[in-house]
């Protein structure tokens, strides 16, 4: 009884996901995961549920897939619907810390369809900055984001820049620092009126890995610097020996 209260009181919080992305290579943002090239292959991956305002929505299930690299990160959002909304989006709503409050979500990145029904690729990707909750267009796209659907399975990505942005409207994300992200599911363009459903992770900015020169690699050069060290000095000493015993050889001879 312990044990099971301790879970529920765990799902009824919803505890929030921390994410600390791996690094890995870049994929290709196209809304298509190629596995044969290992595409989000070092992905953090979790499941999370994309809920509404009232408490007894069932909410979205989304794969939710975080990697980085040195100068950007990468979020894969994946779903199944049995019926997708024309004009269906994801937006990614970024605070400037920890924070999850609404007014703490200052940087938006949406990728928004304009008829799903019509074109499985046509589709507009928008970057905004809020005041407020309220939505402004940045004059200055940063990043990207495409989307496919596939039967009822889409798949989002998006790229967000890393330590490298200079537009005063987009959140500067360091590394060695956590930020909250508010992932979005809605159905019309018109926001933030059109937000739906959705839900809030953390994710750790990292540090580039540093090269570590592989100790074994060193030990490895050292023995074989003194193994052949040694049978050069062996093979000198032997080549001596046989000189000399020839030389013996010849004077005896003579």
């Amino acid at each position: 009884m312990f044990i099971t209260v301790i879970f529920l009181i765990s799902s009824s919080n919803a505890a929030i996901i921390d994410f600390e992305p791996d690094y890995g290579y870049a994929p290709d943002i196209d809304g298509e995961i190629d596995r044969s090239k290992k595409e989000w292959e070092n992905a953090s991956k979790e499941v999370i549920n994309l809920l509404g305002s009232s408490p007894t929505d069932k909410g979205i299930p989304i794969k939710l897939w975080v990697m980085q690299n040195g100068s950007n990160l990468y979020i894969s959002v994946q779903f199944d619907l049995e019926n997708h909304q024309p004009q269906e989006f994801i937006a990614i709503l970024i605070s400037n810390s920890e924070a999850t409050s609404n007014e703490s979500f200052v940087d938006a990145k949406i990728l928004q369809f304009t008829d799903l029904g019509i074109g499985r690729d046509n589709y507009n990707y928008f970057d905004y900055y809020m005041v407020n909750e309220k939505l402004f267009r940045d004059t200055e796209f940063n990043g990207e984001a495409a989307a496919k659907l596939d039967d009822n399975e889409i798949i989002y990505e998006f790229r967000i820049p890393v330590n490298n942005s200079d537009d005063d409207n987009d959140v500067f994300l360091d590394f060695g620092e956590t930020y909250a992200f508010k992932i979005v599911y809605g159905e019309f363009a018109e926001y933030p009126a059109s937000f739906k459903k959705s839900n809030i992770v953390l994710i750790d900015i990292e540090y580039p890995p540093k090269e570590k020169e592989n100790e074994w690699i060193l030990i490895h050069n050292i023995l074989c610097v003194i193994i052949f060290s040694g049978l050069g000095g062996l093979f000198a000493f032997y080549t001596y020996k046989i000189i000399f015993i020839k030389k013996k050889i010849r004077r005896v001879k003579e």
